[in-house]
């Protein structure tokens, strides 16, 4: 199991008073407030995450970046679109000249800035909107267009926020699940390349080589396996150790998943 920490930057953008500052109260601390206050400049919220895909645990940290949304702050729209890797275009439903904004005005800019990056389409105040207006069926033509995944959110009621957040987060480590499948099919074969890769792996995740290589040595030894001509017995014995001490330095779910996956490479092995 490999471990990965990744950061990333995320925008909202829309018009003002879509929602955008409420759907990132609602998002990182679960809260929504009536009143409107207008983002002054940029305003960035941390979010923190864990995505558990085969053999890779992914802690993302998002950089949530709330642009203002008057048109005429083009300067600091610039600079705060700069190194963006997601985006989130917010429209009001019960505003139909919001949603249409998004393509003609909006993601026209983030193009220009960042060029093509993931991105959602929101369509929000579901709560209090007509959902069979032509707000809803403008912003699902978008999406289709574009081939961005669209949510009706309402940030006063929660719905569908988490989960336009939770999918943005699912396309931004795309490529690094993809990379993690492409090692797997070069995975090693031997019994001698599997015990190669585990040491690596283990050390890798430790974080301090030395240390890590002391307790790879003592685990080994106790386990009496013999790095010129291992056998799986004992291979087998000497993960469950590394498995303790990755308890204490990693996580009791890392530490498991990671012993079952090493397990598995082992039994496999050929020799």
């Amino acid at each position: 199991m490999e471990l990965k920490e990744l950061l990333m930057k995320v925008v909202l953008l829309g018009d003002g008073a879509v929602g955008k500052t409420s759907l990132i109260a609602r998002y990182v601390v679960n809260k929504f407030d009536d009143k409107y206050i207008a983002t002054i400049g940029t305003k960035v919220s941390k979010k923190d995450m864990q995505l558990t895909k085969p053999n890779l645990i992914i802690n993302l940290r998002l950089m949530i970046w709330d642009i203002l949304g008057q048109k005429e702050y083009a300067k600091i729209r610039s600079a705060s679109l700069s190194g963006a890797q997601g985006v989130i275009a917010v429209g009001d439903l019960t505003r139909p000249e919001t949603v249409q904004a998004i393509e003609a005005f909006w993601l026209r800019e983030v193009g220009s800035a960042v060029g093509k990056v993931p991105t959602i389409l929101i369509g929000n105040k579901a709560d209090i909107a007509d959902m069979t207006s032509m707000s809803t069926t403008t912003l699902e033509s978008m999406g289709q267009k574009l081939g961005c995944p669209i949510f009706f959110t309402s940030a006063k009621t929660g719905e569908n926020v988490e989960a336009a957040f939770d999918a943005l987060a699912q396309m931004l480590v795309e490529d690094v699940v993809a990379s993690r499948m492409k090692a797997e099919e070069d995975a090693p074969q031997s019994l001698a390349e599997v015990v190669d890769y585990i040491i690596q792996d283990f050390c890798a995740q430790y974080g301090d080589l030395e240390k890590a290589m002391l307790i790879v040595q003592h685990q080994f030894e106790e386990a009496e396996v013999d790095i010129r001509k291992p056998n799986k017995d004992a291979v087998l014995q000497a993960l469950e150790g590394l498995a303790k001490a990755e308890e204490l330095s990693l996580t009791k779910t890392v530490a498991l998943v990671n012993l079952e996956e090493r397990q598995k490479l082992v039994v496999l092995a050929k020799g």
